[in-house]
């Protein structure tokens, strides 16, 4: 037996063992890469989501604000009303 026989089968080992080492990379690189991709959408959507919260959050306190000034104007028409029906009676 000389030595190419010995070596084959081991050769042959190593080679398959290699080719699988390099397609587990390949793939765990493009799960990676889709990984990465997903997180950078993740974080424009976060950021969309921050920017719509401050829009709402401000038109929120717009809208508070003018609901206590319409409560105030029917507050100051009550009173008006009622010193109308007052003095009348």
């Amino acid at each position: 037996m000389d030595t190419e026989d010995k070596l084959g089968p081991a050769l042959r080992t190593l080679e398959e063992r290699i080719r699988q080492a390099a397609e587990e990379l390949g793939r765990l690189r493009a799960e990676r890469d889709a990984a990465r991709a997903e997180a950078a959408s993740l974080r424009a959507a976060l950021e969309e989501s921050r920017a719509e919260l401050c829009r709402l959050q401000s038109q929120l306190q717009e809208l508070e604000g003018e609901r206590a000034q319409v409560r105030d104007r029917i507050e100051q028409l009550v009173a008006q009303i009622d010193s109308l029906t007052g003095s009348a009676s």
